[in-house]
């Protein structure tokens, strides 16, 4: 994070200093609160995962009730979540081992309970049309990705969701839409809820507690120590996570009426239930329990979850047997941002010593074309490259400054550990 200048020149370069702190400190905090990263301490030697007050290390796949500290068998788990009505499971998003870990729950969940609802995380509520069109079968996944947005909203890899998404369709599963916009999250975050407009507020919860002082305790303990010139932003940036945390709960308890929801959502919106359990059970007085997938070579605080599922760290995912036979994709090495429809998609940034690199790709140059194909949407690369076995070769057309140029952009297979943004 940058550091505060010695001197400022005045009161208004201040308060310009202040509001990019907030939005800075808004923008790692965000990132570092979904990964759970101020509730998990690594450790060095990724072999177990270790619960403080609990002497022993557990292993890849055990499952651990916090409440005994016993390990339970998969039967066992499932036997005690019979008896709630919402289940919350977590994940680190970019993990495909907590992907694997959801899908096994949701599979249980659904032998028993049909009319089974899903909540997710990865959707907001202008998404919900096409996720009943996709539950209905009547959208491919070339278009249910254009519809909701999904390289520009949620960025992950897709391959990590769908076998979670296709077994929805297959059973014709309702999907609830249980997030909002980050754009409005971040504008709390900047200007508190005050600075919403009518339209704004409409898409957040009506209700938006501030009081939970161990929640409180948490998020500040991850947003850092304080100044007193931060206080203010902290005060806003606090506002913005309840206004995150109560939306979602509102709208699973908007959804639930007398069903039963899975919700999947990541680890930091569940540790220790106050993000959105404690504010669903608020408003619904549904029995829930937490499930958080850990990754081997983390430490947690006892309450951090009902139970907890240990997995392979990412790097050792596909060698765990959890996930056999994971995705692996082609990796380009640039970030992209969507132009107006039918320019392009503008590359931001390239990785450097990056395929795209090697090929003489430049940032600010404009994709219009892969293999003679139109790219209009950043799906389109991803559909271009995704479906591609070992090394692979593409004939990207480019518009630099106005002139086209055709660049052949070699590839090589990777194991499908996401980072934000880039193909």
């Amino acid at each position: 994070m940058n550091r505060e200048p010695d001197n400022l020149s005045s009161y208004g370069e201040q308060k310009d200093f202040d509001m990019r702190l907030i939005i800075v400190a808004a923008s790692i905090f965000l990132c570092m609160y979904v990964s759970a990263c101020g509730v998990i301490k690594k450790l060095r030697m990724a072999t177990v995962v270790r619960i403080k007050g609990i002497s022993e290390g557990f292993e890849i796949g055990t499952i651990v009730c916090t409440e005994t500290g016993q390990v339970v068998s998969f039967e066992e788990l499932m036997a005690d979540l019979e008896d709630v009505r919402i289940v919350y499971v977590g994940e680190r998003h970019s993990n495909e081992a907590h992907h694997d870990v959801q899908l096994r729950i949701l599979k249980a969940f659904y032998e028993k309970d049909p009319a089974l609802l899903v909540g997710m995380e990865m959707f907001v509520s202008s998404d919900q049309h096409a996720l009943d069109q996709w539950s209905a079968g009547r959208l491919d996944e070339e278009t249910f990705l254009k519809e909701v947005g999904w390289e520009e909203k949620w960025k992950f890899d897709f391959a990590l969701y769908r076998e979670i998404l296709d077994f929805i369709r297959k059973n014709s599963l309702k999907v609830v839409a249980i997030n909002v916009p980050r754009s409005i999250v971040e504008k709390v975050a900047r200007m508190g809820l005050d600075g919403l407009s009518d339209k704004e507020r409409d898409q957040i919860a009506q209700e938006v507690d501030t009081s939970a002082e161990e929640h409180r305790t948490y998020v500040e303990s991850a947003f850092g120590t304080h100044e007193s010139d931060e206080i203010s932003a902290f005060e806003s940036f606090y506002e913005a996570q309840c206004v995150w945390e109560d939306s979602m709960a509102e709208a699973i308890s908007r959804a639930l009426n007398n069903k039963r929801m899975l919700v999947i959502t990541g680890n930091g919106h569940i540790a220790h239930k106050f993000g959105i359990p404690n504010r669903a059970f608020k408003r619904t007085k549904a029995p829930f329990r937490t499930v958080m997938p850990l990754a081997v070579g983390t430490e947690v605080e006892r309450d951090v979850a009902d139970y907890i599922w240990v997995t392979p760290a990412e790097r050792l995912a596909d060698l765990s047997g959890l996930c056999p036979g994971g995705p692996r994709r082609s990796v380009v090495g640039i970030r992209l941002k969507t132009l107006d429809q039918g320019k392009g998609v503008l590359i931001v940034d390239v990785m450097p010593k990056s395929p795209a690199a090697r090929a003489g790709i430049k940032p600010q140059d404009t994709l219009v074309a892969i293999d003679g194909n139109p790219v209009s949407h950043l799906s389109d690369l991803h559909n271009a490259v995704a479906g591609t076995k070992g090394a692979s070769t593409f004939l990207f057309k480019i518009d630099r400054q106005g002139k086209l140029l055709e660049l052949t952009v070699r590839t090589k297979k990777t194991n499908s550990t996401r980072t934000e943004g880039s193909p």
